[in-house]
């Protein structure tokens, strides 16, 4: 009785010891547009969070990171690559806490404080062992606003494809 016992709490503890999370890698990508007037338009993205379909939010990048949109015409660049737990998520948010717009070869900064959280609702699910991919489209062109010397941003970041 009592090998019965001990090989059925074995059991237990080798089943229990092997309820790993299960994961797949969340790829994040971002391209743009080409925009007429402006030699480069510059975000600085401050945080990348992902929110689940149980309303909690993940933040999987935390950093300084600044692009220029302007090269990013019609390519995809991936701005992360991450472990996600498996499931099913709702949308992406970016978090940016930067800008500026070079016209002319002068830099006009674009003041943002306090950071901006942009809520893209993108659904997509994170597979075990597979990868997801998301592209966003940051477009440019509907989201600077120019008034003389001065620039605002309004981002409008679209979904391209999720794969």
């Amino acid at each position: 009785m009592k090998k019965i016992i001990l090989f059925a709490l074995s059991v237990a503890l080798l089943l229990g010891g092997c309820t790993a999370d299960k994961t797949g890698n969340f790829e994040l990508y971002l391209t743009d547009q080409p925009i007429d007037g402006l030699e480069q338009v510059l975000i600085t993205i401050t945080a990348i969070k992902v929110q689940k379909d149980d309303g909690s939010i993940i933040t999987v990048w935390e950093g300084e990171r600044t692009f220029d949109l302007l090269l990013l015409r019609d390519i995809e660049e991936r701005i992360i690559d991450v472990e996600l737990e498996q499931g099913t998520y709702t949308h992406v948010i970016v978090v940016i806490s930067g800008a500026a717009v070079v016209v002319h070869g002068i830099t006009y900064e674009i003041t943002i404080s306090p950071s901006l959280e942009v809520r893209i609702p993108v659904a997509f699910t994170v597979l075990n062992n597979h990868v997801t991919e998301v592209v966003l489209d940051f477009q440019a062109d509907q989201s600077i606003e120019g008034f003389g010397d001065q620039y605002l941003l309004i981002p409008v970041i679209t979904v391209k494809r999720v794969s």
